[in-house]
């Protein structure tokens, strides 16, 4: 009954939203804005608190992508100057440089909306990394002591597992509104929609490089530790690794599913093929038992409308047998909805 409401109410509001086109504009603008500034938070937070803590000697993770490349930069600054610079600068000045030229690839490549709402994301991030820098949110959070005396794994790891949860669920929940965080983050978003696959294991093989690279660096300072250098690079590798996981778990748009619709209603095809963007294959058969002509709808959809296809399928046939199993990869012609 309720759920029945909540339908009529989100068609009315649909149709209201149909009819009124500058309404409907400016709070998909709104929304796009929200949802950048939610991410920006959260990352800011993370690099703050879990990455790049701005207490004296402490353990820096590197985080590969733009903010790995702006942490070898500043890295290279505070050598030639023989001084560090607090309060993460040098890497909020570079991690906004650094997305102007990929941000002009995106602009051409995935859509104006979609690179509007990456820079409000981009500089937001390097504003919030500023101020919780600037009021020592991560030295609050995590305090540790490098490389005078011998430091405990354990607060390691707990800050690996914490700054791949802040900075994942931030490119994730980005991706779910139809934008991202920057950086690498565009690079993999355009490699999946071109190859129309999941995109964090592109992310994790970009950044990768980018570690190794910061890592060594690390190791041939003078002032750093090489046992910690090494353990830098392997809990970096473990932070990409699980920030992949969590955008693959929670960013559904390139997951494909394989649905197999089994019914006697000769009209399902038309249905279903009106209903989505895609086509289907159909095979002729008969029921084993019964020994009814059935007709069997193979269907490969995105894991978003699978919920869609069942509950269309349902209203069609209320008999229907329906089979769905995951994809690991769809070659040919599947279309994605683009980025605007």
């Amino acid at each position: 009954m309720i759920k029945s409401k909540w339908t009529r109410f989100k068609k009315q509001i649909d149709n209201f939203l149909f009819d009124h086109y500058i309404i409907k504009t400016v709070l998909e603008y709104i929304r796009g804005f929200f949802i950048a500034a939610i991410a920006a938070v959260v990352f800011a937070f993370g690099f703050s608190c879990f990455i790049s803590p701005s207490t004296e000697g402490g353990f820096i993770l590197a985080t590969g992508g733009v903010s790995g490349v702006s942490q070898i930069i500043a890295w290279i600054v505070e050598t030639i100057r023989g001084e560090p610079v607090g309060n993460n600068l040098i890497q909020s000045i570079g991690y906004t440089a650094l997305n102007i030229p990929l941000l002009l690839f995106s602009f051409f490549k995935l859509g104006k909306r979609f690179t509007i709402f990456t820079l409000v994301n981009v500089v937001l991030s390097s504003v919030f990394i500023s101020l919780f820098s600037n009021a020592h949110v991560g030295e609050q959070v995590a305090q540790f002591t490098f490389p005078d005396g011998a430091q405990p794994l354990e607060p390691v790891i707990v800050r690996v597992v914490f700054a791949g949860i802040t900075t994942g669920l931030a490119s994730a929940f980005a991706f779910l509104g139809g934008i991202s965080c920057g950086g690498i983050d565009i690079v993999a978003c355009y490699i999946g929609s071109r190859k129309s696959t999941q995109i964090g294991r592109y992310g994790v093989m970009i950044n990768g490089v980018i570690v190794i690279t910061y890592a060594f660096l690390k190791a041939i300072d003078n002032n750093f530790n090489f046992v910690y250098s090494l353990y830098s690079v392997i809990f970096s590798i473990i932070y990409l690794f699980e920030v992949g996981l969590i955008i693959d778990a929670i960013n559904l748009r390139n997951k494909k599913m394989l649905v197999q619709i089994i019914t006697s209603k000769v009209h399902m095809p038309e249905i279903i093929i009106a209903n989505f963007p895609h086509s289907a294959t159909i095979i002729n058969g008969h029921g084993a038992y019964s020994g009814a002509d059935k007709i069997v709808l193979w269907m490969a959809v995105s894991s978003s409308e699978v919920n869609k296809v069942v509950n269309v399928a349902k209203k069609v046939d209320e008999h229907v047998f329906i089979g769905v199993t995951s994809l690991k990869q769809v070659y040919g012609n599947f279309y994605i909805k683009p980025l605007e």
